[in-house]
């Protein structure tokens, strides 16, 4: 049995409260598993950090690595959680579930970027076959790629908490 225990968010430091602040301002809220990231006097801030950097890959390229990521390592809170976010930003339902099954068929660069992210985190690293040569075709680069190596690592930190914590879900609740 897991006992995690939430931080509440008047209890946290004033450096945590200001990125509580911008939480709400991305998201209409703090979502739990930052809450469990500020356990961590300066892990939320750490987080946060990484998760807000400035990198070649756009909003949507970066939601569809957490969404093939996330579906990869079965991580039910970042489904559920990226799911939201993919579609607020205009991906449909029927897009959201062809990128989870790394079946993307709309659209040739996130096609490309969803099946380096995918054998990234299903081989921990080596680009098997030919996805690497379809990424570069698509119009990515060196730097592309060093970017959705950094995305996976991301998301990958957000499903191993949640796996380790297992705060609840606060978003509508996809199947895995």
């Amino acid at each position: 049995m897991n006992d995690f225990k939430m931080v509440n968010e008047e209890s946290v430091s004033g450096k945590n409260k200001r990125i509580f602040e911008e939480l709400k301002g991305m998201f209409g809220k703090v979502p739990n598993i930052f809450l469990a990231f500020a356990s961590s006097e300066n892990g939320l801030e750490n987080y946060f950090n990484y998760l807000t950097q400035k990198n070649s890959l756009t909003y949507r390229e970066r939601e569809v690595v957490n969404l093939v990521v996330s579906q990869v390592n079965q991580c039910p809170y970042c489904l559920s959680f990226h799911s939201v976010v993919a579609g607020r930003i205009g991906f449909s339902n029927e897009q959201i579930l062809d990128i989870r099954a790394n079946d993307i068929q709309f659209d040739k660069k996130l096609k490309a970027i969803a099946a380096v992210a995918h054998n990234i985190a299903l081989t921990k690293g080596p680009i098997v076959g030919s996805i690497l040569l379809d990424f570069y075709e698509a119009g990515y680069d060196q730097g592309h790629l060093v970017d959705v190596v950094l995305a996976v690592g991301n998301i990958t930190t957000l499903n191993l908490l949640y796996a380790i914590t297992d705060v609840p879900i606060d978003w509508p609740r996809v199947a895995v």
